[in-house]
């Protein structure tokens, strides 16, 4: 209690929901351990930022997950800030124009003039319109989360994580319109979601049989199959595309991308290699046979300026089929 300024309430409420285990003695007495005095403090500066319990014992089972937890808890914030910044701007509006001694109707016309107001609201927004780091750090994070798994532990791992955010912080307005687009509106539950459908995608192929190249294969045929038979599945593809693949697609001359998650990520070439293994071994040689290029043929009359087959382009189509489009639909 001392050393952490929590009260015994506060330790053994957190000792209740399995925050923390001390080992007790023969008396029934609590042997707390260095390591519990460290996750109790941690625990304290985690609820001094209204992070809930439930989510602090997931960070502490699933530290591999912080960012995308407090990336969560970030959002909610903002969120909660740019709705207080809007209130405030217009009681300001309604004491601006109420008179001394006004009566009722002075202030129903106050309130009139201040809600809803096109300026006030547009001021309160401002936080989410800047694009500050944070904003690139968190384009980082939807492009790459699912590769981001090695720890900032070495001058060589920062240098290359500050490249990656160097890279989204030179990058036009349009690909931050496209991510805006999917992920702006999306819950907190939403994007934890995202994030997990596409880890357990990237994982799920560093551990591929034959069988499962085969069946990867198959899946992304049938998916280009789909575009000419499901005209809504084609309009959705057709807008991700538009708004985040084509943008996305530009190469940045100063960075070399893959140079950089081959510091941070263990599983980006091996993910990589698989993919690459079944689009030149399975999809492109029966994109070859007479039945494909009829397939092919048809899908460039279809999809016209969009048609784009290749790797890149079909990771994204592999990603959002298997991700934003299980989610969003």
């Amino acid at each position: 209690m001392k050393r952490t300024g929590l009260s015994r309430k506060a330790i053994y409420v957190y000792e209740e929901r399995g925050l923390l285990t001390p080992t007790k003695g023969s008396q029934g007495y609590r042997d707390y351990s260095e390591e519990d005095v460290e996750r109790l403090l941690l625990i304290a500066k985690l609820r001094e930022l209204d992070i809930p319990l439930e989510d602090i014992a997931r960070l502490l089972k699933s530290p591999e997950e912080t960012d995308i937890l407090m990336q969560k808890h970030f959002d909610q914030m903002e969120k909660s800030l740019e709705e207080t910044m809007r209130k405030l701007s217009q009681m300001r509006t309604i004491l601006y124009n109420l008179p001394p001694n006004g009566q009722l109707d002075d202030f129903i016309r106050a309130t009139k003039i201040a809600i809803p107001e096109a300026a006030a609201i547009t001021a309160a927004r401002y936080l989410s319109e800047d694009p500050t780091l944070s904003s690139a750090r968190r384009l980082t994070m939807y492009m790459n989360e699912a590769f981001l798994d090695v720890p900032l532990d070495t001058p060589e791992r920062w240098d290359a994580w500050y490249k990656l955010l160097d890279q989204m912080d030179r990058l036009s307005s349009k690909i931050w319109d496209g991510f805006e687009a999917y992920y702006g509106n999306m819950t907190s539950d939403q994007k934890y979601e995202d994030y997990r459908l596409r880890r357990a995608l990237v994982v799920g192929y560093t551990k591929y049989t034959g069988e499962d190249e085969q069946k990867k294969g198959d899946e992304i045929i049938s998916g280009l199959s789909r575009l000419l038979s499901d005209p809504d599945y084609l309009g959705r593809w057709q807008r991700y595309y538009q708004l985040v693949v084509a943008p996305s697609s530009r190469k940045d001359p100063l960075i070399n991308t893959e140079e950089l998650l081959a510091v941070l990520s263990t599983v980006y070439f091996s993910y990589n290699n698989e993919f690459n293994k079944i689009m030149d071994t399975l999809v492109y040689p029966y994109l070859k046979t007479e039945a494909g290029r009829r397939l092919c043929g048809q899908l460039k009359e279809v999809l016209r300026g969009d048609y784009d087959l290749s790797p890149l382009a079909m990771i994204y189509f592999d990603f959002w089929n298997n991700t934003l489009e299980k989610l969003m639909v």
